[in-house]
């Protein structure tokens, strides 16, 4: 617990680092941007400046997702950071599409901006810091398991990347290729929206609960190897990285097993401290000792109750045994009454194409 609690603190403490970094150059890209007349500069300044929100929605939703099962929320509140990672890619993809407009405005009114050496210091300064950034955040991330923490890591990345052609617009202007500023800009919009539209598919498969199936299958193949386990029905593995909550349907072989078998189910947490939740659905093994096969006046299968015979066979001994079926024009209750038959024989099953 105490090791789950220091790491869950270096998250907290990579979100707070963050959002006080991208204030900074948010302030810093905005100014150099206004005065030098920069779109791709203003551009990449509001990119910082979403880089604030989403360093700010990941912190509280590390900080709710944190919070233990309630009566409402018996599940935990692991989504919350899933919600938080959503937040943060429907603002990217928004800040992306603000960017264009901008940038096709600078295009169609042929407005460049003028070199400034304090801008293009900004903008490199802004790559190395971010640079930096997104490779703690990301590592942070890694050893918290926090997938929000890493999705706005590989977003400050595509800040290096939009700082950078930044500095690359700046010279070119130098050089008077005006028209490299919005350009470079509407290219670094398009990393910027499918970096966003990643991060949205990502948050809302997790909030749709999609199925893990690398991981189902890791939990089957552990499962199937437990003593008194006869066959493994489903597994279904859904949640974050860092919180995960295993359904599981086996069948065992005697009832006696129950409880040992329920509690070796329970232990697979212990195996994968992702899961925070096991949710077991145990049956037991039902011998089959004699089957019911409707048949007609031949004895051939007809494969409904409304058969005139039943052949009765005892799987144990083998023994055949033809019974009329009396309730076959029954018009009330006849399931009933053809169950309550068939019980007199002990059957166990009845091999039917349909109950109808």
């Amino acid at each position: 617990m105490a090791v789950k609690n220091f790491l869950m603190n270096e998250a907290l403490k990579a979100g707070k680092i963050s959002v006080i970094s991208n204030v900074v150059l948010t302030v810093l890209k905005g100014l150099a941007g206004v005065l030098s007349g920069s779109t791709a500069l203003i551009a990449d300044s509001l990119h910082s400046l979403v880089d604030v929100l989403g360093s700010a929605l990941v912190w509280i939703g590390i900080r709710v997702s944190q919070k233990p099962p309630d009566r409402e929320h018996p599940y935990g509140h692991f989504k919350a950071e899933s919600l938080a990672e959503l937040a943060v890619g429907l603002i990217i993809i928004l800040t992306s599409a603000a960017i264009v407009l901008d940038a096709a405005n600078s295009l169609i009114l042929k407005k460049g901006p003028k070199f400034e050496l304090y801008a293009l210091s900004i903008a490199i300064a802004s790559a190395v810091i971010n640079e930096v950034l997104a490779r703690y955040k990301i590592e942070v991330g890694r050893r918290t398991r926090s997938t929000s923490l890493i999705a706005e890591g590989k977003h400050s990345r595509t800040d290096v990347i939009s700082s950078a052609s930044v500095a690359l617009g700046l010279i070119l202007a130098y050089f008077g290729y005006w028209w490299a500023d919005p350009v470079i800009a509407i290219v670094i919009s398009v990393v910027i929206l499918r970096m966003g539209i990643e991060i949205v598919k990502g948050a809302v498969d997790v909030l749709m609960d999609k199925i893990d199936e690398d991981f189902s299958i890791r939990v089957r193949n552990y499962i199937e190897g437990l003593d008194g386990v006869k066959s493994v029905d489903f597994v279904a593995v859904r949640g974050t990285w860092r919180c995960k909550i295993a359904e599981v349907h086996v069948t065992i072989r005697d009832e006696s097993l129950l409880e040992d078998v329920m509690r070796r189910i329970e232990r697979i947490r212990n195996v994968f401290p992702e899961i925070v939740r096991v949710i077991p659905v145990v049956k037991v093994s039902r011998e089959v000792r004699r089957i019911a096969i409707p048949v007609n006046r031949e004895g051939k299968y007809v494969g409904d109750l409304s058969a005139e015979y039943f052949l009765i066979i005892d799987k144990k001994t083998g023994e055949r045994r033809y019974v009329r079926n009396e309730f076959r024009d029954a018009r009330r209750m006849r399931g009933y009454l053809i169950a309550d038959l068939l019980s007199r024989y002990e059957v166990d099953e009845v091999l039917v194409r349909r109950i109808g």
